[in-house]
């Protein structure tokens, strides 16, 4: 993949992360308001009776459903810019997509839970509509910001996944190099990694641990090793040491 590829890559990912949590916010909102039209004249106590027979999980799952799709028919467009130098089977992809797909269902489950929770806590104490939404995104977890960056750093992983799966297949001196963005926003863990130019899949480990593979620099990354090309496009090691000189 060259520079160009992996920028419109990272790309995609940003576009597609920030559609997804637009509309889990909007979900967050909706599901807030449409449980707290449902109190009406309940009494707190009348409604904390009443809402325990609402399955909230599947009310959220359903309002999240374009979100759901979106995420899981982003993999596939991921896939096609992806380098390939090594086979995977469909059912290894498959597996992939699945498992990230899980972890957004539980990050959804996550979600209704603590819908539930300050919903009913807003009632009881007499909070408004905003101040419950208030703080349901004040959970951290569920805040525009925690939201894309839960969904950049499964995208990412995604893909940094693939490649280390063809990493696996492939003779113990291949040698692979650390790709990506250097600019102000790179970590210095990554820019080492940049710096260290082409290494086999053993020296990376000994050098940065095997976590790097799927990781990279950490959430939000936006790099990752790569079969090394002759022309290095989105690798640059003197940049990257250059760079961290200034940091010292």
């Amino acid at each position: 993949m060259g520079v160009d590829g992996l920028m419109s890559d990272q790309l995609f990912i940003e576009q597609n992360s920030q559609q997804i949590t637009d509309i889990l916010l909007e979900v967050q909102e909706r599901t807030v308001a449409e449980l707290f039209a449902l109190k009406g004249n309940m009494t707190a106590e009348e409604f904390l009776v009443f809402i325990e027979s609402l399955n909230i999980k599947q009310l959220v799952l359903l309002k999240s459903k374009n979100a759901i799709n979106i995420f899981g028919e982003s993999h596939g467009v991921m896939l096609q810019s992806i380098q390939g130098f090594a086979d995977l089977t469909e059912g290894t992809l498959q597996s992939l997509v699945n498992y990230n797909t899980e972890s957004l269902l539980s990050q959804l489950d996550n979600m209704a839970q603590i819908i539930k929770k300050e919903v009913i806590n807003g009632i009881v104490s007499g909070v408004g509509r905003e101040g419950i939404l208030e703080a349901v995104r004040g959970q951290g977890a569920l805040s525009s910001g925690q939201l894309k960056t839960l969904i950049d750093t499964a995208m990412n992983e995604y893909g940094r996944s693939v490649t280390k799966l063809m990493m696996d297949k492939m003779p113990e001196e291949t040698e692979y190099q650390y790709i990506g963005a250097l600019d102000n926003k790179t970590r210095p863990e990554c820019l080492r990694m940049m710096e260290a130019g082409n290494l086999t899949k053993a020296e990376i480990v000994s050098r940065f641990g095997s976590d790097v593979f799927t990781s990279g620099g950490g959430y939000n990354c936006r790099h990752k090793w790569e079969y090394a090309l002759q022309d290095k496009f989105g690798h640059d090691p003197e940049g990257a040491a250059k760079r961290l000189k200034e940091l010292d």
